[in-house]
């Protein structure tokens, strides 16, 4: 399994991070995801689903993006179903001059060479997540 971890202190209040972060219909700047499209459940909250197009290297893989688990103003998890085991975990804390604003993400590719394959995107996904906030810290 791979795991790629990154924080970030924004200059907002934690409720208004969060709203920004989990709003999947401006995820442009969420790691590996290329394309959301809401298609079932709500438009936020648990149970919201989106087609996904996700990149890891060498492939560019297409399925659903749910929120399993949203704790409004704190923690959001979405997973990919079917096809790679994949999560993404946005939380915030407040910080004394704003918010921390934390991303994971979690994935693990199957199949014979799967394990390299791990193995060789462990610095490509930590270069990401930390690309991704950075990103989301220009909105702010």
């Amino acid at each position: 399994m791979v795991e790629a971890h990154a924080d970030t202190v924004l200059p907002v209040p934690a409720w208004q991070a969060f709203e920004e972060a989990t709003d999947l219909t401006r995820a442009d700047w969420l790691p590996a995801v290329r394309r959301l499209r809401h298609i079932g459940g709500p438009v936020r909250g648990v149970g919201a689903r989106y087609q996904a197009e996700v990149d890891v290297p060498g492939h560019r893989l297409h399925g659903v993006l749910v929120c399993q688990e949203l704790e409004t103003p704190r923690r959001a998890v979405y997973v990919l179903e079917r096809g790679l085991d994949l999560a993404i975990v946005v939380a915030v804390h407040a910080a004394e001059q704003g918010c921390r604003l934390e991303l994971q993400v979690r994935y693990t590719i199957g199949g014979f060479a799967g394990r390299a394959v791990e193995r060789a995107t462990i610095g490509p996904a930590r270069r990401e997540i930390v690309h991704a906030l950075a990103t989301l810290a220009t909105r702010f």
